[in-house]
């Protein structure tokens, strides 16, 4: 199955931005007053996770211009249910290009904790290799495949399209007509090494990859470096959409 990985930069080392661009973190771009979601555990703000614009091949909203957004609670981490799909803790929605104004979202009163901000300055394009039939038997515990040759072509990093990685199993998917659709890590996977400026301002660890023996770096779909992410008890969160007419549907939830 194809998948999309997105190469990421930090957003302290781009221009500020100016228009819509697909992210992970930082302050959402074109949400209007009263459409930032609030937790409905603790009643605050939500954190964005990820912003992701409509594409033919790697995320079909339905339409041009459509944005796909991804957000959860970060005030009370752990007792806020934030890996619970559709809890409320987390939310996960599409927006219509009308919906949308051209410009960064006011951050609300009550101070959302603000991921660090990485932008995708393109996107690869992958293959796992699997069937549609392979495919298909991830999405149920009585057919997960466990053929470490198959298993091994599943990658646990922030992608658009392929195979789902479950850090435990397909039971807490979404059932009938949801579509699996991406997921992200609790992990930022980089091609090249941000500088050391950023990592300083960010008070961000940057991790290199394994060394080969010859001294150059382990590549892992064109990665070089890591650092932390957001909050998934190191795990990864899952997308799924519902498309029934009009605006797509969406549900997030996460695994450790």
């Amino acid at each position: 199955m194809k998948y999309f990985v997105p190469v990421l930069r930090f957003a302290q080392e781009l221009p500020p931005q100016t228009e819509y661009q697909d992210k992970l973190g930082g302050i959402p771009w074109g949400l209007r007053p009263g459409d930032w979601p609030r937790c409905t555990d603790c009643g605050k703000s939500l954190s964005l996770l990820a912003q992701f614009a409509h594409h033919p091949e790697r995320l079909d909203l339905g339409r041009p211009g459509r944005v796909l957004n991804v957000f959860q609670c970060n005030h009370r981490p752990g007792d806020c249910e934030t890996w619970e799909g559709g809890h409320g803790a987390n939310a996960c929605f599409v927006k219509d290009p009308e919906e949308l104004s051209p410009a960064l979202t006011e951050v609300p009163a009550d101070a959302p904790f603000i991921e660090d901000e990485v932008r995708v300055v393109e996107w690869s394009i992958h293959d796992d290799g699997l069937t549609p039939e392979e495919y298909h038997n991830f999405f149920a515990d009585e057919t997960m495949p466990d053929d470490d040759e198959v298993l091994d072509r599943i990658t646990s990093d922030t992608r658009l399209g392929g195979t789902p990685l479950w850090i435990q199993s397909p039971y807490e998917a979404p059932k009938g007509d949801w579509q699996f659709v991406g997921q992200l890590d609790s992990c930022y996977w980089l091609h090249t090494a941000p500088s050391q400026a950023t990592c300083d301002a960010l008070d961000v660890h940057i991790n290199a990859l394994n060394t080969n023996t010859d001294g150059s770096l382990e590549v892992d779909n064109g990665h070089t470096h890591f650092c932390p992410g957001p909050n998934f008890g190191s795990g990864i969160g899952y997308i799924f959409l519902r498309i029934k007419g009009g605006t797509p549907e969406g549900w997030f939830f996460w695994q450790c």
